[in-house]
């Protein structure tokens, strides 16, 4: 087992991803560890960093090799974690395996006389067998791991999260009140054989089953309209599935049909695409946006 070092601006409790600033360090990070390797977390020693934690040890991870992006999990963040164009600054992540908070907290000094520079700011630094050894010795306590629904989907599969984030059954719960805390998906569907170009915006349960129900209404193997599932991301609620429709459709209000305010026409696919990837970074980070 080896130890290394990296500097943060804090340890959250249900502890989160590794995370990195670049691509290049995480891949970095990746070739350094192995299974059943520790990270070490040293507070940085200025703000952001909580004054009691800045310059000390704080947190230990053992990390896996598994890449992801951070803001797949419902990370807590402020202000300062988005640069000036509203993007976050440590997007890369490695999933860990577990982690624990430290009880007896040093200054990084007392343990090594080191110095630790841009590489523990940015990526991961080997420490000593003397330096783990005396971080070992450190009293901790194991924390919850922050969950992440996004990455259960990618890696388990769409089915396995909807179950895994299902709400307990109760007998108090009734109807929508009910079905709102199910894992849905947001949809946008190309409507072929429109005059202009023109897409349905929507959520469901099952965009592939609303898809089929679409169509065979509108017949177009009898020269109707056909619709496609061009564009899906799926959501822990649907709640948040009807919160990105929603604001999808705020955003092109302008353009949605008159019968039916749910299209929306006249622009181009990547309009929408740009759009899309806009409102789910924007919803992610501030889910109170519409």
């Amino acid at each position: 087992m080896a130890m290394f070092l990296t500097k943060a601006w804090g340890f959250s409790i249900p502890c989160g991803p590794l995370q990195f600033g670049m691509s290049g360090w995480r891949d970095r990070a990746r070739t350094l560890l192995s299974k059943g390797d520790l990270v070490v977390v040293v507070g940085t020693k200025e703000w952001p960093t909580e004054t009691q934690d800045q310059g000390r040890l704080i947190g230990l991870m053992e990390p896996t090799d598994g890449p992801v992006m951070s803001l797949d999990f419902p990370l807590e963040t402020f202000v300062h974690d988005f640069d000036e164009e509203s993007q976050y600054k440590w997007p890369f992540a490695l999933i860990n395996r577990r982690a624990w908070t430290l009880l007896d907290r040093p200054l990084l000094d007392e343990i090594s006389s080191r110095q630790f520079n841009i590489d523990a700011a940015a990526g991961i630094v080997l420490l000593t067998d003397d330096e783990a050894d005396r971080i070992l010795k450190l009293r901790r306590e194991e924390v919850e791991l922050l969950k992440s629904f996004r990455v259960l989907a990618r890696t388990e599969g769409h089915d396995v999260a909807r179950r895994r984030n299902a709400p307990v059954p109760t007998t108090m719960r009734t109807g929508v009140m009910h079905v709102r805390h199910l894992a849905a998906y947001t949809y946008a569907m190309e409507i072929q054989g429109s005059r202009t170009p023109a897409f349905k915006i929507g959520w469901a349960f099952d965009h592939e089953a609303r898809a089929r129900q679409f169509n065979q209404y509108a017949l177009p193997d009898i020269g109707g309209l056909s619709y496609r599932v061009i564009l899906s991301e799926f959501w822990a609620t649907a709640r948040e599935a009807f919160r990105m429709e929603q604001h999808l459709l705020q955003l092109f209000d302008s353009h949605r049909h008159l019968a039916n305010r749910e299209v929306i026409q006249s622009i181009s696919f990547n309009e929408l695409q740009f759009a899309w990837g806009d409102s789910i970074l924007k919803l992610r980070n501030n889910p109170s946006v519409v």
